[in-house]
């Protein structure tokens, strides 16, 4: 998966219930399971939030982390 501006402002249009589909099926290809954490709407927002104001740099080191726990899941 390409993490970049366009990804990201694509996500921001989903709503809830499909933005947190989409952040489960991530965290699960880098080998984590959110199940447990229990995601609430003010949690949604938040994460909304945080997402519309990252920065190109975050973007780059997401998508850095991202590939290197989707590595070390299949290893």
């Amino acid at each position: 998966m390409q993490i970049d501006r366009q990804s990201l402002e694509k996500l921001l249009t989903l709503n809830d219930r499909q933005l947190i589909a989409v952040i489960n099926r991530l965290a699960a290809d880098s080998g984590i399971d959110l199940s447990a954490f229990g995601v609430s709407s003010g949690d949604v927002k938040k994460l909304r939030s945080a997402l519309g104001s990252a920065t190109d740099e975050d973007l780059e080191r997401v998508a850095k982390l991202y590939e290197e726990n989707k590595s070390r899941g299949k290893s």
